[in-house]
């Protein structure tokens, strides 16, 4: 049996610590402290494969769809193409009122056509999301739009708002499952728990990638390693990396970076 080609992250240095890129078809974790770059990473893997021409979806959970857009024009990239879906979960209320779960005919917006303002939320009724209407429509998306990369920025919004906390385990499960199942590569933006924890999507995930902030009298530094990546041989170091006008650039021709 022939393995499949890998494909590029859209990090060159990340794709060396993987020797040649990911597996497609496959879900990943992007773990990492918050500002870290998990973010700008998942952006330039999938700035990547609309520039091969693949059909590329982000799934906003964390951000408004405006303040990605804002935020990703420090880099200059093409990102028109780019089909975004709005997944944030409106502000829920005090007092009891019937709440909807997001359509499954709710439709991506091209990044071009995102203006500078955040939706409104309705004055009478809330928009929720829940991990079973997220799956559903992703479900519809994947069949009508055919995409080849898909990021969900971040799996810790969507188990916050959208998961009650006995069923979490189970849910997170079926939804890495199905994700799985789908053929499609995914990355999932995940933020650390506290020290010593192995988060469950760790586990259920092909991969993991995990990016470290640090902080010491000179300023803060970033490394990247890789923490799991099944099907694959790969680097055991850990790399440092820079957040530059071109996204992330990981530097693998110096002596790596002391164990972490």
């Amino acid at each position: 049996m022939i393995a499949a080609a890998k494909i590029r992250t859209g990090v060159a240095g990340l794709d060396k610590m993987l020797h040649g890129g990911l597996v497609p078809g496959r879900p990943y974790i992007l773990s990492g402290a918050p500002g870290s770059g998990k973010t700008i990473l998942s952006v330039q893997f999938l700035r990547e494969g609309l520039e091969g021409g693949e059909r590329c979806l982000f799934v906003a959970l964390e951000e408004p769809p405006n303040e990605l857009k804002i935020n990703m024009r420090a880099f200059r990239w093409n990102l028109d193409d780019l089909d975004v879906l709005d997944a944030n979960s409106d502000i829920r209320r005090f007092e009891p009122t019937p709440l909807l779960e997001i359509s499954t005919e709710e439709e991506p917006i091209k990044m071009r056509a995102i203006g500078e303002r955040i939706r409104k939320t309705p004055d009478f009724e809330s928009k929720e999301v829940t991990v079973h209407s997220l799956q559903q429509l992703l479900k519809n998306l994947l069949v009508k739009k055919s995409y080849e990369r898909v990021v969900i920025d971040s799996i810790t919004a969507l188990k916050y708002f959208c998961m009650r906390e006995f069923e979490t385990a189970l849910t997170t499960q079926s939804f890495m499952r199905y994700l799985s199942e789908s053929k499609v590569t995914s990355l999932l933006t995940l933020e650390l728990p506290e020290e010593g924890e192995v988060p469950p999507e760790a586990f259920l995930a092909r991969g993991e990638f995990r990016l470290h902030k640090l902080r010491d009298e000179t300023g803060i530094k970033r490394f990247v390693s890789v923490e799991k990546y099944k099907g694959s041989s790969h680097e055991e170091a850990v790399f440092p990396f820079e957040i530059t006008n071109s996204g992330i650039v990981v530097n693998t021709v110096s002596k790596p970076a002391m164990a972490i």
